[in-house]
C-alpha cells in the first residue's frame, strides 16, 4: 500500500526531521543550552572513554566499560539533566549495564542505572543561581558495564519533564522512536527517546505550561498521541502508558502469495495465484485497495478457486485483474466466512498492476544502510521519496537490518521492490518478507533471483529458480554478497548481479556471459541503473567508472519535491516544485497529486493518468516530466477547462 498521507504532509513531516535531528542546538534558548558530551572545553574527561557512534545514529556519543571513568561539566545554571546514548541492539551488540554515580558541587549524590533508564534524566534541580560542576562516574557491578553519554541540558529558570513508557506489537523489534511535544499545535521538540530494554521514555527541560500535546512515531507503527498536557515546573509529568499498533501496510494477515518479495506484477487483464489461510470457510470477495491521501481505490476482482491446490487450511484462487484497472500498488484482500474462521485475509503492497512491462527497465539500487532504528527509518524514506521521483521498473535494497522498521519506511513506495537481509539481520524477518530464496517475475522477458545468503550456503533452489526461467531474455542476480560462482552466473547468461556487502571493484565485468557486478560503495547514496537491450547501459554517477549518486545523511536531498499547499485534495490547482542538484537528470519522473474530482491539465510535462477515488471527491493525477540536471523545473495542475 502505498504511503497514504499526502505527499507534501511527508515532505513537511521530512523537514521537521530534518530540523531537529541535525543539531541538538537548534532547540536552544536563552535560559535553556546543551553540552555535548564530546566538548573538550567544559567537559573534562577522567579515565578511559571512547568517542563512538552508532551505524549511522544520529549523534556522536562518549562510551566507557571502564569502571571508575568519569566526567566532569561546568555549567552555569539552576537544574542539568543528562542525555544518554541510546541501548544497543542485538545486531550491534552488548547493552550498557553500568551505574552512573553522580554529584554536584561535591554535595549532593545519586545514582541511575543505565539499564533501566530513559534517555534523558534530570541529575539536579533548584541550584543556587552561578557556576557549578557536575561529576558523573561510571561504576560496574558483577559483570554489568557500560555507559554511553551523549551530552547535558543545562536551564537557567525552572523547568519540568515528561515521561512515560511505549511498548508496541512486535515489540522485540521496537527499538526507539521519534517524540515530538507540541504546544497549542506548535513543535517545541522533536527527539529521538526510548530506551528499548525496558520501554522507558523521558524528556527535560520543557517550559511549563498548559496545552501540551505529545507524539511518538517509529516507521512501521500507527503514531501515538496524548493531547491536553500539563508541565509543572521544578518536576515530572507522568503519562500513561503507550502502545503502538502496527501500519496496516506492514501486517501480513492469513497470505501465502503474493506478498512482500513476493508480489505479482501483472498488466490489467491479466491473472494472478493468491494462496491464503481460508480453511474450510466460503470465500466471499477478492479486492484490490489501493490509497493516496485521502483517495481510495478498489476494485473487487472475478476470482475462480483451484480446489486441486487446497490442503487444510490453505486455499488458493485465480484473480483476474479488469481491462480497464488503474496501474498503481494494492492491498490484496480476500473476505471469506465460515464461523469462527469469518474475517479478512489481507496481504499488504502485494499485487502491483502496470500499464506494460519494461523492455529496457531502470533500477535504484541500495544497500547495507543499517536501518536498525527509527533515525535510520527516516533516511530510508529520503530514499523512498526520491526513487518515486525518478520513477524506476523495480528497487533493490541488500544486506538489511530491521524488517519492522523497513516496511515502514518503504511502505511509501510506488514502485515494486526485493530486499535480503545479511550480516546484521534481526533474526524472523522471514515473517514480513518470506524466504531468503525467492525469484520475481516482471513480465515475461526479465526476472529477478532474490538470494540472501552467503554464496558458500546450499544453492541448489537458486539454481533450479534459474533454470525454470531460461527462457528469459535478462536475468538479475539481488545478492547480499558478489561473489556468486562464475559458472552459476554463465550458465544461466545473468545479466547482472547487485550486492551491498562483497569486496572488490563496486562496477566491474564477471565470467564470459558478462554479467555486471554493481555493489554498493557506502552507505550514503544510491545507483540508478539503466539497461538497454538486456544489458546494463549505465549505473554510475557524472560518468565516473564506479561511482554511485550521493546522499548524504544530514543535507537537504539532492532531489526533491515541495508543494505550493497541503496535496490534500483540497485545492484545484497546486505547483510542485522539483529541485535537482544532481548533475545528472532524470527522464520521466513522475509526480502525484490528489486533487478535488475533476478533469485538470499541466503546464509541465504530461499527464499520465486522472483516476477517480471510489466515493467520486477525488482525482488522483500523474505526471511524467522530464527533470533537467541542477535546476527547478515547476508543474502546475489546474482544471482543464478545454
Amino acid at each position: 500500500m502505498s504511503d497514504s498521507r499526502p505527499a507534501c504532509h511527508r515532505w513537511v513531516a521530512l523537514a521537521l526531521f530534518l530540523f531537529t535531528a541535525s543539531a541538538v542546538a537548534a532547540a536552544e534558548t536563552e535560559t535553556q543550552h546543551w553540552i555535548s558530551a564530546l566538548d573538550r572545553q567544559l567537559v573534562t574527561r577522567r579515565g578511559d572513554w571512547t568517542e563512538d557512534r552508532f551505524r549511522y545514529g544520529a549523534v556522536d556519543h562518549l562510551h566507557s566499560v571502564a569502571g571508575g571513568a568519569a566526567l566532569e561539566v561546568k555549567f552555569s545554571g539552576c537544574a542539568i539533566a543528562v542525555r544518554l546514548g541510546g541501548q544497543q541492539i542485538p545486531a550491534y551488540g552488548r547493552a550498557s549495564t553500568g551505574r552512573l554515580n553522580f554529584s554536584v558541587d561535591g554535595g549532593t549524590r545519586g545514582r541511575l542505572d543505565c539499564l533501566d533508564a530513559p534517555r534523558e534524566v534530570v541529575l539536579a534541580r533548584g541550584l543556587a543561581p552561578g557556576a557549578h560542576r557536575l561529576r558523573i562516574e561510571h561504576a560496574t557491578h558483577g559483570q554489568m558495564a557500560g555507559c554511553r553519554v551523549e551530552g547535558f541540558w543545562i536551564w537557567s529558570e525552572p523547568r519540568g519533564e515528561l515521561t512515560f513508557t511505549v511498548s508496541g506489537e512486535k515489540n522485540g523489534y521496537l527499538v526507539d522512536l521519534r517524540t515530538v511535544v507540541r504546544q497549542r499545535g506548535e513543535p517545541i521538540r522533536s527527539t529521538l527517546s526510548r530506551n528499548w530494554l525496558t520501554g522507558r521514555c523521558g524528556l527535560a527541560g520543557l517550559p511549563p505550561g498548559e496545552d501540551y500535546s505529545l507524539e511518538v512515531q517509529a516507521a512501521g507503527w500507527k503514531p501515538s498521541r496524548i493531547d491536553a498536557i500539563t508541565i509543572l515546573p521544578g518536576r515530572a509529568t507522568a503519562l500513561g502508558p503507550l502502545f503502538l499498533l502496527r501500519d496496516e501496510s506492514t501486517v501480513l494477515h492469513r497470505f501465502r502469495f503474493p506478498a512482500l518479495n513476493r508480489a505479482a506484477i501483472r498488466r490489467p487483464g491479466e491473472s494472478f495465484r493468491a494462496r491464503f489461510l481460508g480453511f474450510d470457510a466460503v470465500i466471499d470477495r477478492v479486492e484490490l485497495t489501493r490509497r493516496v491521501g485521502p483517495a481510495v481505490i478498489s476494485r473487487r476482482l472475478p476470482f475462480q478457486e483451484d480446489r486441486a491446490a487446497a490442503y487444510y487450511y490453505d486455499r488458493e484462487v485465480v484473480a483476474e485483474l479488469p481491462a480497464d484497472l488503474p496501474p498503481g500498488v494494492y492491498d490484496l484482500s480476500v473476505a471469506v466466512t465460515g464461523g469462527r474462521r469469518t474475517g479478512v485475509c489481507r496481504s499488504p503492497r502485494s499485487v502491483h498492476v502496470i500499464e506494460r512491462y519494461p523492455v529496457d527497465p531502470v533500477l535504484v539500487t541500495f544497500g547495507h544502510l543499517d536501518t536498525s532504528g527509527q533515525y535510520q527509518a527516516e533516511y530510508l524514506r529520503r530514499l523512498v521519496s526520491i526513487s518515486n521521483v525518478i520513477a524506476p521498473d523495480l528497487v533493490l535494497n541488500s544486506n538489511a537490518v530491521n524488517p519492522a522498521y523497513i516496511s515502514g519506511a518503504m511502505s511509501g513506495l510506488e514502485a515494486p521492490y526485493l530486499i535480503n537481509f545479511g550480516n546484521h539481520q534481526f533474526p524472523g524477518h522471514e515473517a514480513w518478507y518470506g524466504d531468503p530464496v525467492n525469484l520475481l517475475d516482471l513480465g515475461p522477458d526479465l526476472c529477478v533471483l532474490n538470494f540472501g545468503h552467503p554464496w558458500h550456503a546450499d544453492r541448489t533452489r537458486a539454481a533450479a529458480l534459474l533454470a525454470s526461467r531460461a527462457d528469459r531474455g535478462t536475468k538479475i542476480i539481488h545478492a547480499f554478497e558478489a561473489n556468486a560462482p562464475l559458472a552459476l552466473l554463465d550458465r544461466h547468461a545473468v545479466s547482472m548481479i547487485h550486492d551491498a556487502h562483497g569486496t572488490g571493484v563496486k562496477v566491474a565485468d564477471l565470467g564470459s556471459t558478462p554479467t555486471r557486478r554493481i555493489g554498493k560503495s557506502n552507505a550514503a547514496s544510491f545507483r540508478v541503473v539503466r539497461f538497454q537491450q538486456g544489458r546494463v547501459k549505465s549505473c554510475t554517477y557524472d560518468g565516473h567508472p564506479t561511482a554511485p549518486y550521493p546522499l548524504p545523511r544530514e543535507a537537504a536531498s539532492p532531489l526533491r519535491v515541495t508543494f505550493s499547499a497541503p496535496n490534500d485534495g483540497a485545492r484545484r490547482s497546486l505547483v510542485a516544485t522539483i529541485t535537482n542538484d544532481y548533475v545528472e537528470s532524470f527522464p520521466r519522473g513522475r509526480l502525484t497529486f490528489v486533487m478535488p474530482a475533476g478533469r485538470y491539465r499541466t503546464t509541465h510535462g504530461e499527464i499520465e493518468q486522472t483516476i477517480d477515488s471510489d466515493d467520486g471527491r477525488y482525482s488522483v493525477v500523474t505526471v511524467r516530466i522530464d527533470i533537467p540536471a541542477r535546476q527547478q523545473v515547476r508543474a502546475r495542475v489546474e482544471p482543464d477547462r478545454g
